[in-house]
């Protein structure tokens, strides 16, 4: 006599639960070395300088507000009053994942200081892109536009480099990753579920 198939969310595992998601996950960080190094060899002046001409032409408009939407004070502020929201609701899912923001906020925060000495804020649009498209996989096209927009608004308005930039993209998806599998690891009973609906 067969047992019954496990429920689907107990069936989910985290992306680095598992032995494929470990390795390519792995090789991702690692393929990235070369690229990322010529980049800073021989990409950084050229778009050092295309960006120098943007935030020239455009100071007051575009850039700066997208530097904003991927700024840490945004998505804190936006995690805070979404974990209270879905609180008053009893939205149990939706207020995991506004804490799991939260979270990606802060690791992007250390990880930002700790590699590029200053906290330039691509690390935060990494890790709540990667977030992002964890709750939502449907949406991801959505999620790593928006990705992309914000960490080119960070790198235009604050001066950064384009390598530095994609580091720091890289460290806040690795560090997203490393929170959902602490929290599956934590709580298996409850985690976050990939493509969950927003209530729970």
């Amino acid at each position: 006599m067969s047992a019954a198939p496990a429920p689907r969310a107990a069936r989910e595992r985290p992306i680095l639960g598992s032995g494929r998601g470990r390795i390519v996950a792995l090789g991702i960080a690692v393929g990235s070395v070369l690229p990322i190094a010529a980049m800073h060899r021989y990409g950084d002046p050229s778009v050092a300088r295309w960006a120098a001409a943007h935030r020239a032409a455009d100071p007051d408009a575009f850039w700066p507000w997208a530097a904003f939407l991927g700024g840490p004070l945004f998505w804190t502020a936006a995690s805070v009053v979404g974990f209270g929201i879905a609180a008053a609701f009893n939205w149990s899912n939706t207020a995991r994942w506004m804490g799991m923001l939260a979270l990606a906020v802060m690791w992007a925060g250390i990880a930002d200081i700790a590699v590029a000495g200053e906290a330039l804020g691509t690390a935060t649009v990494g890790a709540v892109a990667c977030v992002l498209t964890l709750w939502q996989s449907r949406g991801w096209p959505l999620w790593a536009g928006l990705g992309l927009i914000a960490a080119t608004g960070r790198m235009i308005a604050s001066g950064g480099s384009a390598s530095a930039s994609i580091v720091g993209l890289l460290l806040g998806i690795v560090g997203a990753l490393v929170m959902e599998f602490c929290w599956y690891a934590a709580a298996p009973a409850t985690p976050p579920r990939r493509g969950a609906e927003l209530q729970s």
